[in-house]
Order: C-alpha cells, then sequence, then structure tokens
C-alpha cells in the first residue's frame, strides 16, 4: 500500500474516532447546560411564538444599543420548541449546526488537502475547545459557525466558475445571520476581497436572489421599527473609533490567534468541580486552571508560526490574476489570508469594542493556517518529532474538553455563580419545566432593555408580580 493509500487507510478509523469523541463532549454538556441569562432572553422569542402565536421580528439586544434586526431568532428558537418544550431543544439545534458545519468543511480539507490534513483539521477545529463549548449553550453567535462554513465551502465551489446555487446560498445565508449576529458583515468584508482578488466568482443572478431573500426577511422588522425607532441597532461612537483607539483592532487579531489555541475566554475555564467531584476540586480546579493559563498562553505560539509560513507562501502568488493558476492548497492559503483581512476591517469599522465572540464567525478560517504548517512539517523528515508534539497537543485537549465540560459555569450545575429567577411566576418558566429543574439549572432572567419587556412580555405577566424587570 502506498503512503496515500495508507493515510486513506488511517482516516477511515481516526476522524469518525475523532468525531464520535467530540459529539460525546459536547452531547454531555448539551444535556447539562445551565439557561439563563442572554439565553433565556432568547428563549422568550421563541416561547412567544409557540406558546401565545406572537411572532416577534427582532432579535438580541445590540451591544451599541437597539436590537439585531429579523423574526429569524424567533423561528430558530421556537421551532424546536415546538417539538420538545424543554430549554435544552434548541441547544440541540445549535449543536446540529456545528455537526453540518464540520461534515462542510471537512469535505472541503478533503478534496483541497487530502486525508492526512483531515486528521489535523478534526483535532484543530471539531475538537477546538472554542468550537466545542460555543455548540453546547444557546447564545445568537452560535448558529454562526454555520454560516462561516456555509461561506467556505461556496466560496470553494465558486472558485472557478460562477455557480448560481451556491452564491445565492452564500448570499443569502449570510445575510440572513444579520438577524443573528451583526458580525456577519465580516463575512460580507471577506466576499468582496475574495472576489477582487478573483478567489470566488459570484453569479450575479445568484447574488440578486440571495439580496432579495435578505431584504424580504427584514421587511417585518422595518414596519415595526417605523412605529419604534428605538429598536434600531446603532451606537453614539464613530464606525473608525475602534481603529482610532487601537487596541480593539489589534485585541481582534490577537483573538485571531487564540481561536487555533488552547487559551480560551476566562468563563472557558472558570473551573468549579466540587459539585460533581466533590473534594477533589481542591486538587483539580488550581491544577487545570494554571494548566489552562499556562499551556493556553503557550499554544499561541503554533497559530503564531503557522500564520508566518502561510504568509510567506502566499506572498509568491497574491498578483496572481485569478485562481486558475493556483494550486487547492493555494487557495486555502489566500482564504485565510482574506478572512484575517475581512476581520482586520470589520474590527477597525466597528464602533464598539471587540469581544471574544465579534469574530467566532471565522472560526474555521483561523485554524487553516495550522492545518496547512501541520500537514506541511508531516511530509519532512521532522514528521516523527512532529507526531509527539501533535499527540501531547491532542491529549491535553481532551482533558481540558473534560474539565470544561464538568466544571464550567454553563455546564456545572452549581458553583461559584448561581443565577436567580426574580420573575419566577412566570408561565415562561412553567411552560418549559424550567422552575422543577430549578434547583440542578439555576436558570436567570434576560438582561433585557425595558423595551422588549413592557411591549411583548409584560402582557403575559401574572399581575401583581412586584419582581418583574419592568418594574
Amino acid at each position: 500500500m502506498d503512503r496515500a493509500g495508507a493515510a486513506q487507510g488511517e482516516a477511515g478509523w481516526v476522524i469518525p474516532s475523532l468525531f464520535a469523541l467530540g459529539l460525546a463532549i459536547a452531547g454531555y454538556m448539551v444535556v447539562n447546560v445551565q439557561t439563563g441569562g442572554d439565553g433565556l432572553c432568547l428563549l422568550s422569542r421563541g416561547w412567544l411564538l409557540v406558546a401565545k402565536g406572537t411572532w416577534v421580528h427582532l432579535g438580541a439586544s445590540a451591544s451599541g444599543g437597539g436590537y439585531v434586526p429579523g423574526g429569524l431568532t424567533a423561528l430558530l428558537v421556537g421551532i424546536p420548541l415546538k417539538i420538545w418544550p424543554d430549554p435544552r431543544a434548541p441547544v440541540v439545534l445549535i449543536l446540529i449546526f456545528h455537526v453540518i458545519a464540520y461534515a462542510l468543511l471537512d469535505r472541503l480539507v478533503k478534496e483541497a488537502l487530502g486525508f492526512r490534513a483531515r486528521v489535523v483539521f478534526a483535532v484543530m477545529y471539531w475538537l477546538n475547545p472554542w468550537q466545542l463549548y460555543q455548540a453546547a449553550w444557546l447564545d445568537n453567535t452560535n448558529y454562526a459557525f454555520l454560516t462561516g462554513a456555509v461561506h467556505a465551502f461556496g466560496s470553494w465551489r465558486g472558485r472557478n466558475r460562477r455557480s448560481f446555487f451556491y452564491t445565492a446560498l452564500v448570499v443569502s445565508v449570510v445575510g440572513l445571520t444579520a438577524q443573528l449576529h451583526l458580525h456577519a458583515t465580516t463575512l460580507v468584508f471577506a466576499s468582496l476581497l475574495l472576489w477582487w482578488r478573483g478567489y470566488w466568482k459570484p453569479h450575479w443572478g445568484g447574488v440578486a436572489l440571495g439580496a432579495a431573500i435578505t431584504v424580504g426577511s427584514l421587511i417585518p422588522f422595518f414596519l415595526e421599527a417605523s412605529r419604534h425607532p428605538e429598536l434600531m441597532p446603532g451606537s453614539k461612537d464613530p464606525m473608525l473609533r475602534s481603529l482610532v483607539y487601537v487596541w480593539p483592532v489589534l485585541k481582534g487579531i490577537l483573538y485571531w490567534f487564540r481561536y487555533a489555541s488552547l487559551h480560551t475566554a476566562g468563563a472557558m475555564r472558570d473551573f468549579d468541580f466540587a459539585p460533581r467531584l466533590g473534594s477533589a476540586d481542591v486538587v483539580l480546579r488550581p491544577l487545570f486552571v494554571a494548566l489552562g493559563h499556562g499551556v493556553g498562553v503557550a499554544s499561541i505560539a503554533l497559530p503564531v508560526l503557522a500564520n508566518r509560513f502561510v504568509w510567506l507562501r502566499f506572498r509568491k502568488v497574491r498578483n496572481v490574476p485569478g485562481t486558475e493558476r493556483m494550486s487547492d492548497r493555494g487557495w486555502i492559503r489566500g482564504y485565510a489570508v482574506w478572512l484575517f483581512a475581512a476581520c482586520f476591517i470589520a474590527n477597525a469599522t466597528s464602533p464598539i469594542a471587540t469581544m471574544y465572540w465579534h469574530n467566532l464567525i471565522a472560526l474555521h478560517a483561523t485554524v487553516l493556517p495550522v492545518v496547512l504548517w501541520v500537514d506541511a512539517l508531516l511530509r519532512t523528515r521532522h514528521a516523527p518529532s512532529v507526531r509527539r508534539w501533535a499527540a501531547a497537543y491532542f491529549a491535553f485537549t481532551v482533558a481540558f474538553l473534560v474539565a470544561m465540560a464538568i466544571g464550567s459555569p454553563d455546564f456545572r450545575t452549581t458553583g461559584l455563580e448561581s443565577q436567580g429567577v426574580p420573575d419566577r411566576d412566570h408561565e415562561l418558566l412553567f411552560d418549559l419545566g424550567m422552575l422543577e429543574f430549578g434547583a440542578k439549572r439555576n436558570p436567570g432572567w434576560p438582561r433585557e432593555e425595558r423595551f422588549f419587556y413592557q411591549t411583548y412580555m409584560k402582557q403575559y405577566e401574572i399581575p401583581g408580580d412586584s419582581t418583574s424587570p419592568a418594574d
């Protein structure tokens, strides 16, 4: 058997095993996920649609003021609640979205880079702590991983020829995702850059159809906003505020490298193992907190070196007009570079400070340089050493994922930061069975502006309740 055949045989059992491992950890987190805060805010949209027949055409509150436009949130939350009236139902749909996203991206890597790269991608993307964490709780941002995958796959399909279907799919999915996550504009910038540099050939009929679907879906929101102007998202700060202050842009660049490393956000490593492991928490908590900081920070060296590797090779073909004369590997390099540029533009033009969830829609692109570099190293005399380092990285990744599933605040039953329910008599909590699991799940109340509660929820409030957020 030649090396290609051996690699294919290896991937035949390794990749399904890696996928099953990640799915098992994510499934455990979904079963134990706590619903509170912004998650309950999203549940209120779905509950109003299913229980009261009220379709609210606005999403979560925007960071800069107002609300994210569109009624897609109510559908994505409401339909699962209709099937299973449980606060975890919409989270199951989010996990399904992440599975589909991985399947699309795995297909892309298989076609462009081969089986060995697929194994690296499975570890760096599917078992990525950022990705797996976001796959198991209810938040608008967590739907955007599928959008990023569709954008990559659709752009890949349109690299050499114009496709009506894939162009319409990319434009409509990115447009609809703007109803969930305003930083979908990152992929708008990316599409323009890829088209400009010849990495994507859009079909203009598909662009028109995708734009029509996007605009049509927003009509109910604009009608609502005409009656309540305060709904419109916006900010008092200028668009180039982040560029002027510099740090928000640098922070966004740092997240590009952190997404492809084990240096996660603080909440993901705010461990407390006592609720499930008892006295073992005395040892495990400081151990994993220290490892999370130490190994996590050190692991940033991997994406930094990988991006340097990609950039040096990208420079050799950056002036090639179009992708006809580029290899498939060259297209992957260019896609990663232009997604980085798109994130930079989106962060620089944003009127609000960059937060960790703003660029997650491009997480799939952040791991591609690592995949390219490790795959290249595995074809050199350094392959044995690379495999040993990869095994150590994989072992720590799995240990960290298990610790995250057991001890992180979104998935542990109790712990350091329990949440309360001010409006305990609201029928939403009874309909979804949240109060009977109260001691186990500690649900909270959404941090909503007064407008949404008074306009949409007040009419369903139990009269005389003195603990409502509207008081």
